[in-house]
Parts: C-alpha cells; sequence; structure tokens
C-alpha cells in the first residue's frame, strides 16, 4: 500500500473520530437541580471529550451551559457549591465561541457575562454580534 493511500486513510479516520467524538457530547439537562456529586457526573461527557481533543467546541459549549446553569442556581441558594462557577461557564463559553462563532453559545456567552459582571467584556461582544450582523435592507 502507497504511503498517499495510507495517509488518506488516516485522514478520513481522524475526520470520522472528530465528528464522533462531536456527536457523543449530550446536552446537558438544565431542567433539573444536582447534588455536587450529580453535576460532577453530568459534566464528565464534557470535560473526557476536552481532555480527548481540547477544540471541541461543541464540549466547551455544553461544559459552558452546565457552569452557568448550576451558577445561576447558585445565585438562587440552591446550588451552594457552585459559587465560583460564573468563571468557569465564562472561559468554557469563550473558548467555544473562539472554536466555532456559533450564535446559541455567542448568546449563551453573553449572559454568562452579565451574570458575573463583566459588562465591558459583554459590551465588546454585543459590538462584535452587531458588526457581524448583515444590515436589514429598508423598503
Amino acid at each position: 500500500m502507497s504511503m498517499r493511500r495510507v495517509l488518506s486513510i488516516v485522514a478520513i479516520l481522524i475526520a470520522l473520530a472528530t465528528a464522533a467524538v462531536s456527536a457523543a457530547s449530550p446536552q446537558f439537562d438544565s431542567t433539573r437541580l444536582y447534588s455536587e456529586a450529580e453535576f460532577t457526573a453530568a459534566i464528565k461527557p464534557y470535560t473526557d471529550s476536552i481532555a480527548r481533543s481540547a477544540n471541541d467546541a461543541e464540549a466547551h459549549y455544553w461544559l459552558g451551559v452546565a457552569y452557568l446553569y448550576a451558577y445561576q442556581l447558585s445565585k438562587l441558594g440552591l446550588a451552594p457549591y457552585a459559587g465560583r462557577f460564573g468563571g468557569r461557564a465564562v472561559a468554557s463559553l469563550e473558548r467555544s465561541v473562539q472554536l466555532k462563532p456559533d450564535p446559541a453559545a455567542m448568546l449563551a456567552l453573553e449572559h454568562a457575562y452579565i451574570l458575573v459582571g463583566a459588562v465591558g467584556r459583554w459590551a465588546g461582544l454585543v459590538d462584535r454580534l452587531l458588526a457581524a450582523t448583515p444590515p436589514i435592507p429598508l423598503k
């Protein structure tokens, strides 16, 4: 088998494995309350996926959403273990947006900035979103 053919097969396998890792990131269930141990178990698929591939935008997004959800609950007194998760939410969501500027990730990041009081960073993100938005034609 030629070296070119081997490299082609390896490239295909890597692409398939990357797609499988990304597709393996389940959505975080934000409809329930978690104990600290349950929360740790719930985010394990995302942390494992990131450990395998630091550039998995989807895993960073869902990890950020999970941290943001827990942080919101901590503000309400429902998740005392999550009081410091605001910074983790921001970091994960920023990484997700950096890797893949998806509108859902940008909106979650915007929400995280507001919750942690990072108004300057929030304004910068809003400016970025507005600059990327095509103008609405006037009739």
